[in-house]
């Protein structure tokens, strides 16, 4: 086995020595020695969100420097050369990474790292002259920022969010350089070490000279406004270090709630109901959040939700149901609902427990309002492939899941695109769970009177399948049987008889074979009822914690608006308020145009003085019709006047509540830099000062 390599490379201007394990690069800096101990963790084989709860709970509580941007491969969690031994050893695999850990630098200088394929290595080739390369500030690159992202000379694109069944090289709250991605220059230029406020700017000039901020238009000062929003919500949600963003709990007029704020197409409601933040979900909810909103594959934030267990962890799920109900029925780009979905997880057997936690609060929210049989259809629907959710749990052997969807009359005999069926795959599962219960029996009963303790177990049986010495009567029950099949007498009874002898020698082990297997089924079918109940008692403690905070709302609601009584009266009062100014606006318009309506009367009396009248029965009779004529057209014409007052009265009533009225308050606080809620008070001096304006003298003098 050849020896173990280590290079030397340089990632966003940072020398390390590199080490391959696995295929994962792992690194250790030149400078001081320092670790990444997100790589010894991948190398430990856990996925992004145990090395998220892992780097959380355990690494970051000490000294430690968190890096993200720069290629890819230089981000991470680092910490001290002991402390990094010290996460090595404690997951087992010291050995692995000894070659790197223990390495002692010598004169011979070790060679160059092998090209990796970095989201940097995917950017097209910079034109000559484009600038200079990654290190723009030698000064500052001994040491690598810390919560400060490096950006390289080229221009960064932004790079593509893994999804949850991709490998990536970053954790979970580390996600892939993606700050790095959307940060911009301008914004962070201080931040990123440089003295001259130019931050990895080039120096030599030799790149386009971008606008200064003096020269920007209002349209590129809101998009940058914007990505720093974004920016902050990303830091916010993949570190969570600073507190939640204090723009969200007063939103300015130029943030936009439904923003995509990374390179899946995911807003922040996305984000926050992934990492079960309920706070944040509400605190977007009245910032106009739209949770219908879809990422690029067609996901819901109740889709991205049931696919980590951070709402399982924090028992967020059931009030982030109730406030997403309406969207369990929607399918993704792939026609998968919300149950293909959980099914899918259970490919992992840490998200078992999490997905059978998701399913029956789901099903619990839909059997309230639901019939079984509509229950039943929506757990039917097919995805692209033809999979129900029912298909996809029982083909990941999620026992739990099936009989929880087999109970709300899921159907097992729905052929996917190749033709299979859940009932298919369960049948294989309990034909492997037979036999590896039979291969149990062979084990434990190699000797049927001995191996036995005094509570019924197997000394040859695993730890998890023996019975728990204490913990119900029906063990003891079965060891005292065991025992009397076993030593009926102290010395065996002679038998001469070849029944009695068969009797002896193949039945009585049979019969404690049996009793053996039948201790063992009763023990599981009661460790699986105790985790049932465990699962429910949490899930009642948390719709209970649900509960009582409605009732805390509604009770703090009831104080607002009073008793039901004075609710109704108040409601009746602000009816009657209405209907009079109604009245009085109608009386005003009514006057107003009937002194107009009087005018006009004169005017044409004034006319039919001096017209001439006919003499002739023919011009009598042509004046008649003439007369008729108008008479309809008054008629129309008073109808068609009272329909207009209406509608000028119904258009006052509805003055200022219009979604046009709150787009000119937010032009007009905008305009005069002043917040929305002060617009309205400041009408009547806006007013004033344009008919100022606009005056006569004003124009005389201009």
């Amino acid at each position: 086995m050849p020896d173990p390599i280590i290079y030397k490379a340089t990632y966003s201007g940072v020398p390390v020595y590199e080490f391959l394990c696995k295929s994962i690069a792992c690194m250790r800096r030149r400078s001081d020695g320092w670790l990444n101990a997100t790589q010894i963790l991948k190398v430990a084989g856990f996925d992004k969100p145990q090395r998220t709860r892992i780097l959380e709970r355990e690494v970051q509580k000490g000294v430690h420097e968190k890096v993200q941007g720069g290629y890819g491969k230089y981000q991470g969690t680092w910490v001290p050369l002991e402390r990094g031994r010290q996460i090595a050893i404690q997951y087992k695999v010291e050995d692995l990474l000894d070659p790197i850990v223990n390495f002692r630098p010598t004169t011979e200088s070790p060679p160059l790292a092998p090209k990796h394929v970095t989201a940097a290595s995917a950017k097209p080739r910079a034109p000559r002259g484009a600038g200079p390369k990654a290190a723009a500030n030698p000064k500052k690159a001994a040491k690598p920022p810390r919560l400060v992202t490096v950006l390289p000379a080229e221009p960064v694109r932004p790079l593509r969010l893994p999804s949850e069944d991709e490998p990536a090289d970053g954790d979970l709250s580390e996600i892939e350089g993606l700050e790095s991605s959307i940060i911009d220059p301008l914004e962070h230029g201080h931040a990123s070490g440089g003295d001259d406020g130019m931050g990895h700017f080039p120096l030599d000039g030799s790149r386009k000279r971008k606008r200064g901020p003096m020269m920007e238009s209002p349209l590129e000062i809101s998009r940058r406004r914007r990505i720093a929003y974004s920016d902050e919500l990303l830091d916010y949600f993949m570190t969570n270090e600073n507190g939640i963003p204090p723009f969200l709990e007063n939103p300015p007029m130029d943030f936009e709630v439904n923003e995509i704020i990374d390179d899946e197409g995911h807003t922040a409601f996305h984000w926050a109901a992934a990492m079960g933040d309920l706070t944040v979900v509400e605190l977007l909810l009245k910032a106009g959040a739209d949770f219908n909103m879809t990422n690029k594959r067609g996901e819901t934030p109740l889709m991205r939700a049931v696919l980590f267990t951070n709402n399982y962890d924090r028992k967020a799920f059931p009030r982030l149901v109730t406030i997403l109900r309406s969207t369990i029925g929607s399918i993704d780009s792939f026609a998968s609902t919300v149950f293909h979905h959980i099914a899918a997880t259970t490919c992992s057997r840490n998200k078992l427990l999490a997905a059978k936690y998701y399913c029956n609060v789901i099903l619990l929210k839909l059997s309230e309002t639901e019939p079984q049989g509509e229950i039943g259809s929506l757990l039917d629907r097919q995805d692209m492939e033809g999979n129900t959710a029912l298909t996809i749990a029982a083909k990941n052997s999620a026992r739990k899941l099936v009989q929880m969807m087999l109970a709300y009359h899921g159907s097992p005999d729905i052929p996917n695109m190749e033709g299979h069926t859940a009932d298919e795959y369960i049948v294989l599962y309990e034909r492997d769970r037979r036999s590896m219960a039979q291969q149990n029996r062979q084990l434990a009963s190699s000797s049927p009177i001995q191996g036995y303790d005094g509570y019924g177990n197997s000394s040859q049986l695993p730890a998890s399948f023996r019975l728990n010495p204490g913990s119900s009567q029906r063990n003891a029950t079965v060891a005292a049987v065991k025992y009397a099949l076993n030593h009926s007498a102290s010395v065996p009874q002679p038998h001469v008889s070849e029944a009695a002898m068969q009797a002896t020698q193949k039945f009585i082990p049979l019969m404690a074979e049996k009793l053996e297997d039948l201790a063992s089924a009763y023990d599981m079918e009661l460790r699986e009822k105790e985790e049932d109940l465990l699962q429910a008692r949490e899930l009642l403690a948390s719709v209970n914690a649900d509960l009582e905070a409605t009732r805390a709302q509604y009770e703090a609601l009831l104080a607002t608006v009073g008793s039901e009584a004075q609710f109704e009266s108040d409601l009746q009062h602000a009816r009657e308020t209405f209907s009079l100014q109604s009245e009085n606006l109608r009386a005003a318009i009514e006057r107003n145009q009937y002194f107009e309506l009087a005018r006009l009367i004169r005017d044409e009396e004034g006319k039919a003085v001096f017209k001439t009248k006919p003499t002739s029965a023919a011009g009598l009779e042509k004046e008649q019709r003439e007369q008729f004529e108008n008479a309809k057209q008054l008629v129309k014409a008073q109808y068609g006047r009272n329909q207009l007052v209406e509608k000028i009265i119904e258009l006052y009533a509805l003055a200022g509540i219009g979604s046009r009225m709150n787009d000119y308050r937010k032009l007009i606080s905008l305009a005069l830099k002043v917040q929305m809620d002060e617009v309205d008070g400041l009408i009547p001096d806006i007013l004033r000062n344009l008919q100022t304006e606009d005056s006569p003298s004003n124009m005389t003098e201009s």
